[in-house]
């Protein structure tokens, strides 16, 4: 595809790393910290800012979900733009064809290799609240915030190997007294947003156009990822 770029989440490295390579798609990539994602607000301020730079003509694939509604209201300018229509990633890793919005247990907390890559989320939180309260207040704190939840579930995309993954994942559920889980994924969309292949999963804005609200209505709720 000529003249494309794309603008792509940290946190989804491993899996749009080997979707670039499986389409041998060949154009600039632009990087966002995978902390954006925790504030919308300011995640679409940076991807606008990203898009505003793009030539007249360009495609823009962006590789990221709705992300709390993070995409809405992105306005294309001169170029052209192309993102998969789910709620988040998730859901996305989750999908296994065509129309399915992707299976989620809403009182699982779904961990991808990438979010396992640095601490943050609740991660965070336990840090900050270490430091300030000691472990076993902080402990209890973040046990709170997910009294709601059962598991934690180490989504395999089969992008890279769990090795590394699995110790991580399991002191993230051991951490917050949830039972440790393994599911199923894939970056099978990530391959068509590369290759072109814009069929109903994705939101296509030509030029001069916005992302609008009505894109992703019907979507299932975000999916549990502290």
């Amino acid at each position: 595809m000529e003249h494309t770029i794309v603008i792509a989440c940290e946190m989804l490295e491993h899996e749009i790393r080997a979707a670039l390579k499986e389409t041998a798609l060949d154009c600039p990539v632009v990087w966002l910290e995978r902390e954006l994602h925790n504030r919308p607000d300011h995640l679409r301020e940076v991807l606008q800012e990203e898009i505003d730079k793009a030539e007249p003509g360009t495609t823009v694939l962006l590789a990221f979900a709705q992300c709390g509604n993070a995409a809405v209201g992105l306005r294309s300018g001169d170029a052209k733009l192309v993102l998969p229509r789910f709620a988040d990633c998730v859901h996305l890793f989750r999908s296994e064809r065509v129309g399915d919005p992707g299976a989620v247990d809403n009182r699982t907390l779904y961990l991808s290799p990438g979010f396992l890559e640095e601490r943050s989320g609740i991660l965070k939180d336990y840090d900050r609240y270490c430091a300030k309260r000691g472990p076993e207040k902080a402990r209890r704190a973040c046990r709170l915030m997910v009294k709601n939840y059962r598991a934690v579930s180490l989504m395999d995309t089969h992008a890279v190997g769990l090795d590394k993954y699995e110790p991580r994942c399991r002191d993230y559920a051991d951490l917050l007294g949830l039972e440790m889980e393994y599911c199923e994924g894939s970056y099978r969309v990530l391959r068509k947003l590369f290759s072109g292949q814009w069929d109903e999963e994705f939101v296509i804005v030509p030029p001069g156009g916005c992302i609008d609200q009505e894109e992703f209505l019907g979507m299932p709720d975000a999916a549990g990822m502290l």
